[in-house]
């Protein structure tokens, strides 16, 4: 079966989500405090690693994920309620791997590899 082809617009509100859903998850941290902040410390750095990759200009994001069945599942979310739970999935993933490397993109691709396992 053929994935689903995505056209720039959809790459857009895509992106527009994730970085709404880091806005929301960076709202929480100063809602909760300092002394929560700290204790999600890595979660934090991961949440940043990941939205680095969305930064990029749309033909790049685009072509940069438009095989990452994992990156691809945001469009599922937005489907859902229109926001991205995307970050947070792949965080509590991620904060598994005993050897987690902070580079965006061999953390999707990795993520990928973990999608295609499952």
């Amino acid at each position: 079966m053929k994935e689903k082809e995505f056209e720039k617009t959809d790459w857009q509100r895509a992106q527009l989500a994730v970085f709404n859903e880091y806005d929301r998850f960076v709202k929480h941290l100063h809602d909760e405090g300092v002394e929560y902040t700290i204790s999600q410390a890595r979660r934090i750095v991961i949440y940043q690693d990941l939205v680095e990759e969305w930064r990029h200009n749309v033909p790049t994001l685009m072509a940069d994920l438009e095989d990452n069945a994992q990156a691809l599942s945001v469009f599922e979310d937005l489907a859902v309620d229109g926001q991205s739970t995307l970050l947070s999935r792949c965080a509590k993933k991620m904060e598994a791997w005993p050897d987690y490397i902070p580079s965006p993109l061999t953390i999707w691709l990795e993520l990928a590899e973990d999608a295609e396992r499952e």
